[in-house]
């Protein structure tokens, strides 16, 4: 894969995709496991939700909403759109997640220190004429909001709210909670937030896969900026363990690549072109230094 912005002048929103390019992406000689083959693929996961103009050729941000799942994938999911766009940095992924953070931390009182260490970091960094990290980008419009209702509404609900289809109490605080989120993200100037839930995780189903009901509920009370995104449980749970690391809940590099799949082909709906799916899988990355260089770029202290 061609590696366009090497020529580029080094701007912070770009790091992350940078960051593999200097620690080694190179097409071929890699282990490509994680290319999910169409024949492969369930109904469940190629339906989508029609998603309308997102990669439209026009310039626009699209930050990443997440925790410990999602530190990686975001560079990845920046290859591919590049690629979709020619070579070109039209669409800019800016990385927010924060790990051990999922959603009842981004949607807690603005004063508390959960909100503050996950939406409060996001707006600093991203949001506003003084954004610590956008630079000279443009103000996101787009969310991809990859999370999961563990701990939701309190932290003793450990497993999550949603116990079963038949659970209508457990559904609506769910689909309360993803509701709120998409509220402060819309009053942020969110045009458009994607929703995908939880990649499948032992010893917290069925919580973790009822997550989607919750996810109907909300597309059920018809926000017209609010869209699904995909279903990264599926895949990830055909791929378990075997796409997970040792403690076999978080992905490895397999499961990231996965993720970063889904999500274009999310986006890119009907203009998703495998010869970029392709080029993905046969990229070399190292994850481990990539997240290494996340954490620090994330440091709000600017030590070393």
């Amino acid at each position: 894969m061609a590696r366009y912005a090497v020529v580029r002048s080094i701007r912070s929103a770009a790091i992350l995709s940078l960051c593999f390019m200097v620690l080694g992406c190179t097409p071929g000689g890699s282990d490509t496991g994680g290319v999910v083959s169409e024949g492969s693929r369930s109904e469940a996961d190629t339906a989508t939700t029609d998603l309308g103009p997102v990669l439209d050729a026009s310039e626009k941000s699209m930050v990443v909403v997440g925790y410990s799942t999602s530190y990686v994938w975001p560079a990845m999911l920046q290859d591919m759109l590049d690629e979709h766009a020619g070579g070109d940095r039209v669409y800019h992924v800016l990385n927010a997640v924060i790990g051990g953070s999922p959603i009842g931390r981004w949607i807690a009182a603005p004063e508390s220190e959960d909100y503050q260490e996950t939406y409060g970091a996001m707006l600093r960094d991203f949001f506003g004429p003084d954004a610590r990290l956008r630079g000279d980008l443009p103000a996101p419009t787009v969310a991809i909001i990859q999370q999961s209702l563990q701990r939701t509404p309190t932290p003793e609900t450990r497993l999550g709210p949603v116990h079963d289809i038949d659970d209508p109490e457990g559904i609506r605080i769910g689909a309360d909670a993803l509701e709120k989120l998409a509220g402060q993200l819309h009053d942020d100037g969110i045009e458009r937030a994607y929703f995908g839930m939880h990649i499948y995780k032992e010893g917290y189903e069925p919580e973790i896969s009822n997550e989607r009901f919750a996810l109907a509920a909300l597309m059920e009370r018809g926000h017209g900026f609010v869209f699904a995104g995909p279903d990264v449980w599926s895949p990830t749970a055909r791929e378990h363990p075997e796409a997970f690391t040792e403690d076999r809940l978080h992905p490895n590099e397999r499961g990231m690549r996965i993720m970063a799949e889904e999500w274009y082909r999310a986006l890119a709906g009907a203009g998703a072109r495998q010869e970029v799916i392709d080029a993905m899988h046969a990229c070399e990355y190292d994850v481990e230094a990539m997240m290494r260089a996340y954490f620090e770029w994330r440091r709000e202290d600017g030590g070393s």
